[in-house]
């Protein structure tokens, strides 16, 4: 009987389950099937379903108490060629999404299944979410929002994406900028007849090239923008001279700072490489502030839990474009995230569980 499990028994359990359904993005309807069918026997929790997402919250609420949400996504990135078992050997669980972010889930499956809530300081919601991995407008939080606008009536919501069990606070934006420089054509024997659109370009990727990451400061923490060229392409023959050439680049930007500054830092690089040239922000997702002065953050940092920024995009963003307060913090290790042996180390789902049993249960 899962009831009678201590900690670490009920966390490999939660851990195995979902480990055990591959849920690629896209493909989470099964895991969300058997996820629902366990939650649903769950006594006194209310499971609401939009798509293959899994809204979850206590059918008898306290509204006098601090609603608190718990979040994390269900999919996963494809398995490596010749795939990945799941398989325990020691203290690490191997298997896709082991750390991204099935860990986290697992937690909140034993959080749900194991604390007694009754004597919680927080009214919880659990949300089990899909297509997180996959382009920003297709996120299923974003349905979620919708469907069950009541999700954001809330204090503080917890994203269990992997830190180590370091606190994450904010994130950076993301814009995918497509840039193009236009030239004329012309055999490449007589390159004078035209405008050569790539060598054009030269002076573009010369300054990102050699553009510092640009440090920004938020409440005592260093966020870093930068801009990547990720992928080019041009040309229509090798005799040919290009007559147009695609950059697309990744640009990264601090909290505090949107798409109307991604607008001028472009104009501005445009303006200075000369020839002619257009962008377009093909993808762009918003930056998430840094909450550190909320009243229940500062509670649950205290007992010198580790404060770092998060260097890149998480939904904490999500719920600050609603006005939740968020931050992330999981037990999965970043740099196990998408990687051919991907794993997790069981030590930190149990200290993850007890940081949040002990906060939970802090001024009940």
């Amino acid at each position: 009987m899962r009831g009678t499990l201590e900690p670490g028994e009920r966390l490999l359990e939660a851990l195995l389950f979902f480990l055990e359904r591959p849920s690629v993005t896209g493909e989470e309807r099964g895991l969300c099937d058997d996820l629902e069918a366990r939650l649903g026997k769950l006594p006194g929790w209310r499971v609401e379903r939009v798509s293959n997402n899994l809204v979850v919250s206590r059918v008898s609420t306290d509204v006098s108490r601090e609603r608190l949400v718990f979040a994390g996504h269900l999919d996963t990135v494809p398995e490596p060629v010749g795939g990945l078992p799941v398989r325990i050997e020691g203290d690490r669980a191997y298997g896709r999404g082991s750390s991204d972010m099935k860990a986290g889930d697992a937690v909140m499956l034993a959080l749900l299944e194991g604390f007694g809530w009754e004597e919680s300081r927080a009214e919880p919601t659990f949300v089990f979410y899909e297509r997180e991995e996959g382009p920003y407008t297709e996120n299923g939080l974003e349905t979620v929002f919708e469907e069950c606008p009541w999700v954001v009536d809330a204090e503080l919501a917890f994203i269990l994406e992997p830190t180590e069990n370091a606190l994450e606070v904010g994130c950076v934006g993301t814009a995918q900028v497509e840039v193009t420089f236009e030239g004329r054509p012309a055999h490449s024997a007589r390159p004078w007849q035209g405008e050569n659109a790539l060598t054009a370009a030269g002076r573009f990727l010369a300054d990102l090239h050699e553009r510092a990451a640009e440090e920004v400061v938020v409440d005592g923490l260093s966020f870093y923008e930068v801009l990547s060229p990720t992928m080019a392409r041009g040309g229509r023959a090798k005799n040919v001279v290009p007559d147009e050439f695609w950059i697309n680049v990744n640009h990264r930007f601090p909290p505090g700072r949107g798409r109307d500054h991604v607008e001028r830092v472009f104009d501005g690089l445009l303006k200075e490489a000369g020839g002619r040239a257009r962008y377009e922000i093909a993808d762009f997702a918003p930056s998430g502030s840094v909450d550190l002065d909320h009243a229940l953050l500062q509670s649950f940092v205290s007992g010198g839990l580790e404060v770092r920024p998060k260097q890149a995009w998480t939904d904490v963003a999500r719920f600050a474009q609603h006005g939740v307060a968020a931050a992330n913090f999981g037990p999965g290790l970043t740099s196990q995230a998408h990687q051919k042996n991907e794993f997790a180390e069981l030590p930190l789902l149990l200290e993850s569980y007890e940081r949040f049993r002990v906060f939970l249960e802090a001024g009940s």
